[in-house]
């Protein structure tokens, strides 16, 4: 084995600093401009193209170096002068070559080779995996192409090189093999392709009209985004601006939710449209899936269709996906559609944006306005005067519900940010469902006005119900409750049907998180008249034995087996369950409190008089029995 050092090349610096190699003038060049180079090049033209470029390039220099050594060693036996090659090679900076095995047969005017070594340090393998991260074949072009053109000169006739292991595709090091015509092999076939491609001046020609095609399609790009800018400006629906997409591009665009429901589209038959859609749920499979392996613009070949589909982004989240919708296009075409679909995800994205902003402003308003008919700031002529700028008849039958939520372990903040959360996902949920309401805050509670007609097909307990039921799905760790008012028409008392939604929704268990007040019976209009102060002191006093013996943790869970006891009738069994005490527990417990209240509480009379006591300091907000 041979391993050659750097020597033997004459390299001059000129008193005017420039750099000059064996009298032709030479340029100094970092490999990371190499890198960014190939890059853009990969990025402009295509792998395959570069690749041929790169051989080329690098076979001019190995043919120069050549004609160089032929001249100075002319009368050094020809072996001698093949492995002056790899010296200046060296001295160029690509990379340290080493040969392994070389054979060599003077055929006269023609030389017959064969041989192996490897490479080194290659510049390319670096820069090729800075730029790229490793590839699947080997990346060294320039440095086959300089061994190529170097011994095709010295042997007069065609030399291919073939790199059989390279550092850029995860090898240990690179390895390659040249061999002249009588030394291939069947492979070699598709190196020798490469070789009868366009020279490097024409290359480079194709390469400008490629980069000239690309302006043309960036200023068309840009004018189309201008374009619709414009008329997201004017005010036009997300429809409209799809129609004319469509007939800027003469093909055919389609906007998905990020649940994948069809939102916009353009130059797409009513009847295709489902078709399409369902082609796309069928790839997709989930949505999970989706969001993981769609984070950039993809091309996808469908079973009745193909796309072009990109990701719509909105405040670092994905929030839908735009897609061109075609049968078949040329190469150029669909070049020019990837460029326009991710513009056109920066517009829906903008559209949303500004719609969101619309809806919130309005939700607002909205909020403002129901929080000063709670708060009775307004008279009934300026609530009447109001209703009309929010678009809703409240002169008729309406229901009050009051929304409570609690996160374990979160603080206040944290507790208002998932307030804020909730909010905006029950506008969007209302507005699916065609629902207009008023939304507003007293505390920390959601409060929610509904109009009787806008939800007399389900009715208050079921709407309410499935809107439970979607914000659990979203937010499986909190616990959500929900109390509903009576029916009411006057809506300059709506502040009263507040405090029943609100003392329904106190009276709400783990087994029923939605109460409506009528269900409260005799209880509910008892603790929302004018006595609330004398029923809280008479409740207290038939109580006071249980709160006066215990801790404030002790004196909630006694306080807790009696309500849950006297909630299931008195079966011991029963409660046992509910509450996961063993029976002898349960009993001691039991006779404890009777011992304490010095009755008997299996007495009908005394049992409805503590029930009452406990439900009416719930009601008020006085015990809280849920969290203890």
């Amino acid at each position: 084995m041979e391993k050659y050092l750097q020597l033997e090349r004459d390299i001059r610096f000129a008193d005017n600093g420039l750099i000059y190699t064996e009298e032709s003038r030479a340029i100094l060049v970092p490999t990371s401009s190499f890198g960014i180079l190939r890059k853009d090049l990969y990025t402009n033209i295509g792998k395959e193209r570069v690749k041929g470029f790169l051989i080329r390039y690098g076979s001019d220099l190995g043919r120069k170096d050549a004609r160089i050594i032929k001249k100075k060693f002319k009368d050094e036996p020809i072996k001698t002068i093949i492995k002056k090659g790899p010296v200046y090679h060296q001295l160029h900076g690509h990379v340290i070559p080493t040969v392994t095995d070389i054979k060599v047969k003077d055929q006269g005017d023609k030389i017959s080779t064969y041989i192996e070594g490897i490479w080194e340090h290659s510049y390319e393998a670096e820069e090729h995996i800075k730029q790229f991260g490793l590839a699947d074949e080997p990346v060294c072009n320039t440095l086959v192409g300089y061994a190529s053109g170097f011994l095709t000169e010295v042997c007069n006739q065609t030399v291919l090189f073939k790199e059989v292991a390279c550092v850029g595709k995860g090898d240990k090091v690179c390895e390659f093999v040249g061999r002249t015509v009588d030394y291939w092999t069947d492979e070699m076939r598709d190196e020798l392709k490469i070789y009868n491609e366009e020279p490097i001046v024409k290359e480079l020609e194709l390469t400008y009209e490629k980069l000239l095609e690309e302006r043309n399609h960036l200023r068309n790009v840009s004018i189309i985004y201008n374009k619709l800018t414009e008329e997201i400006l004017k005010g036009k629906d997300l429809h409209s601006i799809m129609e004319i997409v469509y007939n800027l591009t003469n093909t055919a665009i389609l906007i998905e939710s990020d649940e994948l429901q069809p939102i916009a589209f353009g130059g797409i038959p009513e009847e295709k449209l489902v078709v399409f859609n369902q082609s796309f749920k069928g790839y997709v499979q989930c949505k999970e899936s989706m969001k993981k392996n769609f984070q950039h613009t993809k091309t996808l070949k469908l079973d009745d269709h193909n796309r072009i589909t990109t990701p719509i982004f909105l405040q670092g989240k994905t929030i839908g996906y735009s897609s061109f919708v075609y049968q078949k296009l040329e190469k150029e075409n669909t070049r020019f559609l990837q460029m326009i679909i991710e513009r056109i995800s920066s517009i829906c994205a903008l559209y949303i944006l500004n719609k969101k902003t619309e809806v919130e402003a309005e939700d607002r308003m909205k909020g403002r306005f129901l929080d000063q008919i709670l708060n009775e700031e307004n008279t009934k002529e300026e609530i009447l005067r109001r209703s009309s700028f929010v678009g809703l008849d409240l002169f008729q039958p309406y229901y009050i519900a009051v929304i409570h939520f609690q996160m374990p372990n979160k603080n206040y903040k944290e507790q208002l940010a998932l307030l804020d959360e909730v909010m905006n996902e029950t506008s969007t949920y209302f507005q699916k469902q065609g629902i207009n309401i008023l939304m507003g805050q007293q505390a920390n509670d959601l409060v929610l006005l509904f109009l009787k007609s806008e939800i007399k097909e389900k009715g208050v307990q079921v709407t309410c119900l499935n809107y439970l039921h979607n914000l659990s799905k979203t937010h499986a760790s909190v616990k959500f409750r929900a109390g509903i008012s009576m029916q009411s028409e006057e809506i300059e008392k709506a502040s009263d049907s507040y405090k029943e939604a609100l003392t329904a929704m106190r009276m709400t268990t783990k087994a029923n998180n939605i109460m409506d007040f009528q269900s409260l019976g005799i209880l509910g209009p008892l603790i929302n008249s004018n006595n609330k102060k004398e029923v809280e002191r008479m409740a207290i006093y038939t109580m006071n034995p249980l709160f006066d013996d215990f801790d404030d943790h002790k004196k909630l869970e006694i306080i807790k087996t009696l309500y849950v006891y006297l909630l299931n009738g008195g079966n011991l069994e029963q409660t046992a369950s509910d509450l996961a005490l063993s029976l002898s527990g349960l009993r001691y417990r039991i006779g404890k409190i009777e011992k304490l209240l010095e009755q008997d509480i299996r007495n009908p009379e005394v049992s409805y008089k503590l029930l009452l006591s406990i439900q009416a300091l719930i009601s008020i907000g006085k015990l809280d029995l849920e969290n203890c």
